[in-house]
């Protein structure tokens, strides 16, 4: 660098020390006499020296002299980078505010690096990240305050930090950005993901009156098609909290668009999460509609609000509210037709009675599983919606020619007998399930292993995501296309029912299984129109009703032999229901999880996790009698919905009880991996009543943790029944609400008997279907064809393979690695040959043993041997390789805090540092003594989360061996003692 340069660079730095308002007039000055001189390489070193940049950095040597704009804006990531903040935002003001530099150019800059950091799963510090990402955007907000992508992120920030005067800030101003949108200028809200996201968050955190100076300025900018349906829903929200509020929006919305598609959705894009009583609000507001006096003769639209009142009721817990609203629809309807059974429809009837179906279908019926357990009351509804929503589909389909007969007659060749040609058998999965979905998760490892060369399987996938590309960032959506020779029909967002109905009967499909139930209308609507010979329902809760079903999969446990009388579909009994053998885990920190919800090592932790409305007063009062007759318990409750009125019940109720201060409430994880995570460190979880749990429980099962559940006589009243029983997990099953709350106080009050539950649990890992996907696709491989045969799709059955029976149990090894104690339930592993040795061997290398073969690995004081760069990993990695589903490492190594903290104490002599330092530093008489790294309960819990391990525990101590893993010294437990768990 010449002289001149250096001088001038020096010059700039004492400026912009000294007087900043000189070095942007100077920085000016010289960047045009850069410019005129068209000397970039001039301004490139300049711009190098001033930032301190390695000379790599910037824009290439060869950049031509009209090129200084990208230079600068090269030097300005740069800066940004390396976290000078200051300095970039002083070298960049001056040359924006001269017009030299694009004000546009410099936001992208600010904007793309603060993505980029926001995506960053670098280590270091998140807060710290989080903070120079917001000082990014506040930049970026300083020089283009109409950016709104940027705005709406600064808003949840300050909502997020608490921060009141931000949000005040950057609300007015995201609601002027919205207000000041052109009139062409239209917005989609289903296409706004973040904006929902933060009027919910401004409802739920009390600042109402921002909430509506936002969402009435969206309101007025919203496509046509959504301008009514959305006035509507905040005309309700303000009636309630502020009816000043609602004046803003009359005129604007008719009482119709209350039970609009849009209403109904823009209510759930707000609240399914909220924590606040927007669902109560708004399942009042119907209620009020369906009774005012302009509806009382229109049967119709007074039957459709009260009916999706129920849909809000049930969403925020109104138990008592959802059964009288029930009682009014079963009695406005019979005030009409006095005899349902024999209602026949027609062309003047058909939009009334397509009313009445919905309404008992998916509402009625649907509400009533979380009501009562009694399962031929609402089988004796469900049929008759079933078969009338039936009826009003095949009017209208014959009025369109699209009869399931009349094109049977004419297809029947492609299906049957020498038709047929060479083709193998074709099976059809229909639903919104193959995605992040609670019925996706149980099902994806079945479908999976379905045998393609028996089987073309097509997938359906219908009412999940809008389009491809939102989900493709879907894993279970990517797991599920990445099945072996597949066949994947992707439905975008607004497809109707009868175009999926016409692809499927293109696709000559045998057998069609729909996996939604009674959640999707437009999938029901499918089904009644007919798209296959066979038709079967599956999974997605119990089966519809709808006459057009001919099956339905089950299994021994959740419809037993005298259920049948309650369905017209014939009941095909799995082994079970469902199965799975993999499920993502983010293992949780034991540690921090039980320090923040105050929870210490003597306390039995009960879990409830569910859904609000799955939570009667029954079902909570148990939970908190069961938590009073354990004096060392401590009730979770976690779940969704309107979870602020799920808290207030049990808050009144633990009250009374006496247990208000041993119940914890747990915010929803970010992710269903990390709520996986979170369960392996319960002790025992809860069961709601009468609607059990299928998901939950599977969930908590895979994680080794027992369920107490009460047994129903309704499908959803024994899910939880049916994978116990599975599991062989006897002792957690029960009849009656006292059995259910004297078992657990049994379980709670007894650790040997809750250990020996968690041990069947494990157990099972290796027999039970439940985890056996391969054996129960095995089983409905076989139902596929029978059933095909009987309807003489087939001529015959192909062999096929029986894998109906348990599996055997392989051999058990359990490996103490370095062992020097023979035991008849443990084998050694070790380097040299010896008396008690059985294996000899690196314990880096277990290639000698196959993968998922090992019971247990018992490895005392070895890990702090290898060094950390690679035979740490590598060791790690061999040993989660090796265990099976279910097996566990149990690992102690020198608790390197604790030795230093006890090193430290001013009391300590000499020679007891000396014995601390030789924990610390290892013997070193050999080589294999030398101790090369050392652990910390944070540091060795990342490294296993990082192999795998999906549960990790600290234990105060083994009791196998007498070894270092019991070690004390001055009156402290000095070895880290870790039970993990593939």
């Amino acid at each position: 660098m010449n002289p001149t340069l250096q001088a001038q660079i020096l010059e700039a730095r004492q400026l912009l020390q000294q007087a900043p308002n000189a070095f942007a007039e100077w920085l000016v000055a010289f960047y045009r006499e850069q410019d005129r001189e068209q000397d970039a390489k001039g301004w490139r070193e300049f711009l190098r020296g001033f930032c301190d940049l390695p000379s790599s950095s910037l824009a290439d040597e060869s950049a031509s002299p009209s090129e200084p704009e990208a230079i600068t804006l090269s030097a300005l990531e740069q800066a940004l980078v390396a976290n000078r903040l200051n300095l970039a935002y002083q070298l960049y003001t001056p040359l924006v505010e001269a017009g030299i530099l694009p004000a546009e150019k410099v936001v992208e800059v600010l904007l793309s690096l603060a993505e980029s950091l926001e995506k960053s799963s670098t280590e270091d510090s998140q807060q710290q990240r989080f903070q120079v990402c917001l000082k990014l955007r506040e930049l970026a907000f300083e020089l283009d305050p109409f950016r709104r992508d940027n705005t709406q992120v600064l808003l949840m920030r300050a909502l997020q930090a608490q921060d009141e005067l931000a949000v005040g800030f950057y609300g007015q101003a995201l609601a002027e950005q919205l207000a000041s949108l052109g009139e062409e200028q239209t917005l989609d809200i289903t296409q706004e993901p973040l904006l929902t996201q933060l009027l919910t968050r401004l409802w739920d955190d009390g600042y109402l009156d921002l909430f509506f100076e936002v969402a009435t300025a969206l309101q007025a900018r919203l496509l046509e098609d959504q301008k009514s349906g959305f006035a509507a829903l905040l005309a309700q929200l303000a009636h309630a909290v502020d009816p000043e509020q609602a004046k803003r929006y009359e005129g604007l919305w008719t009482i119709e668009d209350l039970i609009g598609d849009f209403f109904q959705r823009a209510a759930r894009a707000f609240f399914q999460n909220s924590t606040s009583d927007g669902y109560s609000i708004l399942g009042e507001a119907l209620i009020t509609a369906a009774e005012s006096s302009q509806v009382q003769e229109n049967f119709t639209l007074r039957l459709s609000l009260l009916s999706e009142s129920l849909e809000k009721l049930i969403h925020a817990a109104q138990l008592e509210r959802v059964n009288f609203v029930i009682q009014k629809i079963i009695d406005l309807i019979l005030s009409r037709e006095a005899d349902l059974g024999s209602l026949r429809i027609n062309d003047e009837n058909l939009l009334e009675s397509l009313t009445i179906a919905k309404a008992i279908l998916f509402r009625v019926c649907f509400c009533w599983s979380y009501l009562t357990d009694d399962c031929s009351l609402i089988r004796h509804y469900q049929q008759i919606g079933g078969r009338i929503f039936n009826d009003c589909l095949s009017l209208m389909a014959s009025q369109r020619d699209f009869l399931w007969s009349e094109y049977w007659q004419k297809n029947q060749r492609d299906y049957c007998g020498s038709g047929r040609t060479k083709r193998k058998l074709r099976v059809g999965f229909l639903g919104n399930c193959f995605q992040r979905h609670s019925v996706g998760f149980l099902s994806e490892a079945t479908l999976r292993n379905l045998s393609r060369d028996l089987l073309d399987v097509v997938y359906y996938y219908y009412q999940g995501w809008k389009n491809e590309d939102m989900a493709s960032h879907d894993n279970m959506y990517q797991k599920f296309r990445s099945h072996e020779n597949l066949h994947f029909r992707f439905f975008p967002g607004e497809t109707k029912p009868p175009q999926v109905a016409a692809q499927a009967r293109e696709d000559r499909i045998d057998i069609m299984v729909f996996m939604d139930s009674l959640t999707s209308h437009d999938a029901s609507i499918v089904a009644a129109l007919r798209v296959a010979p066979i038709q079967i329902g599956w999974l997605g809760g119990d089966a519809v009703g709808l006459p057009e079903f001919d099956y339905f999969f089950a299994d021994p446990y959740i419809l037993p032999e005298e259920a049948q009388s309650d369905y017209h579909e014939r009941i095909i009994r799995l082994p079970s229901y469902c199965a799975v053998d993999h499920l993502d885990v983010c293992a949780a920190n034991e540690v921090d999880f039980k320090t923040s919800l105050r929870i210490e090592p003597k306390n039995v932790v009960f879990l409830t996790a569910a859904s609000a409305y799955k939570r009667t007063p029954k079902c909570i009062d148990a939970h908190l009698q069961i938590l009073k007759a354990v004096p060392n318990g401590v009730l979770i409750v976690k779940g969704s919905g309107e979870i602020a009125t799920v808290i207030r019940r049990y808050q009144e109720r633990a009250k009374e009880l006496g247990v208000l201060d041993r119940v914890r409430f747990l915010a929803r994880a970010s992710s269903v991996e990390e709520h996986r995570g979170q369960l392996a460190l319960v002790d025992l979880v809860l069961d709601t009543f009468p609607y059990t749990g299928a998901t939950h429980t599977m969930e908590a099962l895979y994680m080794g943790v027992p369920v107490l559940t009460l047994v129903g006589r309704h499908y959803y009243g024994r899910m939880s029944y049916s994978l116990l029983k599975n599991v062989g997990l006897e002792d957690c099953i029960t009849w009656s609400v006292e059995e259910f709350i004297e078992r657990g106080i049994q379980l709670g009050n007894n650790p040997e008997r809750l250990a020996k539950a968690k041990q069947t649990i494990r157990d099972s890992y290796h027999r039970s279907i439940v985890w056996d996907p391969k054996r129960l696709a095995k089983a409905m491989e076989r139902v596929f064809f029978e059933l095909a045969y009987e309807h003489q799709l087939i001529q015959s059955i192909p062999p096929l393979e029986d894998r109906q029976a348990e599996p055997k149990p392989a051999e058990s090894i359990r490996l103490h690695i370095g062992g020097k104690q023979p035991h008849p339930d443990w084998k050694i592993l070790d380097s040299q040959v010896g008396d008690h040795v059985d294996y000899v061997g690196s314990a880096i290398d277990l290639s000698q043993f196959e993968d998922n073969s090992i019971e247990a690995i018992y490895a005392p004081y070895i890990l702090q041997r290898f060094n950390y760069t690679r035979e740490l990993p590598t060791a790690l990695k061999e040993w989660h390789r090796v265990l099976r589903f279910g097996g566990q490492l149990m690992i102690s190594v020198p608790d390197m805090p604790t030795l230093c903290r006890l090193y430290l104490k001013d009391e300590v002599s000499l020679e007891q540092r000396f014995r601390i330092m030789r924990m610390m530093f290892g013997d070193q008489v050999d080589e294999q003594n030398y101790h090369k790294v050392g652990f910390s309960w944070e540091y060795l819990f990342a490294l296993l989360a990082q192999v795998g391990f999906r549960v990790i525990r600290k234990v105060d101590r083994f009791g196998l061996f007498n070894d270092c893993s019991d070690m004390v010294f001055l009156g402290e437990p000095v070895s880290l003692n870790v039970v993990a768990t593939k």
